[in-house]
């Protein structure tokens, strides 16, 4: 080995130190850097709700049209000339309440006739059935008398109700809806054409169709929560008034009619509502948010969070309502429950609590 190689080979290898070196710092920072993603790999953050003690309910929801309970089509009884009418459409009126009439002069002119030969008959029969005169009148014309007498009080009674009956009267309570009358129609006795339509306001119904299996789970005066969108989703609380207890065939369904107080007058015939109806209660009972149930397979389960680890855990279910569900089995009391971030979770997965709902 010559001058030149001795002079060189210190330099190379202090060169090749200093790769391995250089080598070994790169090496360890990437083990750091590793190390620090992993770590935020592992730790997911997630936001958390604790299980509650409370009571919930079951409800069945449908939709229904509200109706009237109680609705007349007002016809006349007899034939004439509307003389007057006294009510619009809109207007407030109370059973037997004046709403037109007919014109009555030909029938009080027939009234006259019936009183008048009336009394003729009744004159008659007074005079024969004094002391008197009974010893010249047969018992047959006497009783030929008295039947026409009877048949001419029925006549005149008739006259009456004709005359009574040129009065149109309401025959309920409640608004009038349609007006077809106008002052000087002629109107026909028992006629097709209605003059008026009644609709009483003071109670509203609706009916829904149920599942024939919820049959046992409805009774009679069961509540009814009904929430009404056109007045600002007012809630009313209404009852079930009728069950049909007869399944139809076709769709395996009967029908319920449940009944609403209306005593305010802000509830209309026509109006759209949501009904719930409460089909069981249970009290005291676990309640978790719905958000926190996951559903795979038919089978429902939870992460609940332990010593800083999402632990999976399958539960059994109850009632549904309103963002909450029942846990009737899997949980404890104090159980803490993962309800966001949870989706890609694996069991034991470490976390981080973000959030605790209330």
């Amino acid at each position: 080995m010559n001058k030149n190689q001795l002079k060189r080979l210190p330099l190379a290898i202090i060169f090749g130190a200093t790769l391995l070196s250089l080598q070994a710092c790169e090496d360890a920072s990437a083990s750091i850097d590793k190390e620090a993603k992993q770590e935020e790999v592992i730790k997911v953050p997630v936001e958390a709700e604790n299980i509650v003690r409370s009571n919930i309910a079951n409800y069945y929801a449908a939709n229904a049209i509200l109706e009237s309970t109680a609705e007349a089509d007002v016809i006349s009884k007899v034939q004439g000339l509307v003389e007057q009418v006294y009510v619009e459409e809109g207007d407030y009126v109370k059973e037997g309440q004046l709403l037109a009439k007919l014109d009555d002069t030909r029938y009080q002119l027939v009234l006259q006739q019936r009183q008048a030969e009336l009394e003729q008959v009744q004159s008659e029969l007074k005079r024969l059935n004094t002391a008197k005169n009974k010893t010249f009148v047969s018992a047959d014309t006497l009783e030929k008398l008295q039947w026409q007498f009877q048949s001419l009080q029925a006549a005149t009674d008739i006259a009456k109700l004709d005359v009574s009956e040129t009065k149109i009267v309401a025959p309920i309570t409640g608004y009038i809806s349609n007006r077809y009358v106008k002052k000087g129609n002629l109107v026909h006795q028992y006629q097709h054409q209605n003059l008026f339509h009644i609709v009483s306001q003071k109670a509203l119904e609706g009916v829904i169709y149920l599942p024939e299996g919820r049959l046992p789970e409805v009774q009679h005066k069961q509540p009814v929560e009904l929430s009404l969108p056109a007045i600002g989703n007012k809630t009313y609380t209404a009852h079930i008034d009728r069950i049909n207890p007869v399944i139809d065939s076709n769709n395996g369904t009967f029908k319920v009619v449940f009944r609403v107080d209306n005593t305010d007058g802000n509830l209309r015939p026509g109006m759209f509502a949501e009904v719930n109806i409460q089909l069981g209660l249970h009290k005291d009972t676990l309640i978790a948010p719905s958000r926190a149930v996951i559903s795979l397979d038919n089978t429902n389960y939870v992460y609940q969070i332990i010593d800083g680890k999402a632990v999976k855990t399958e539960i059994t279910t109850g009632f549904r309502n309103n963002g909450l569900v029942e846990v009737v089995n899997g949980l404890d009391d104090n159980a803490s429950l993962i309800v966001a971030g949870h989706n890609n979770l694996k069991n034991e997965s470490e976390i981080t609590i973000v959030a605790v709902q209330q």
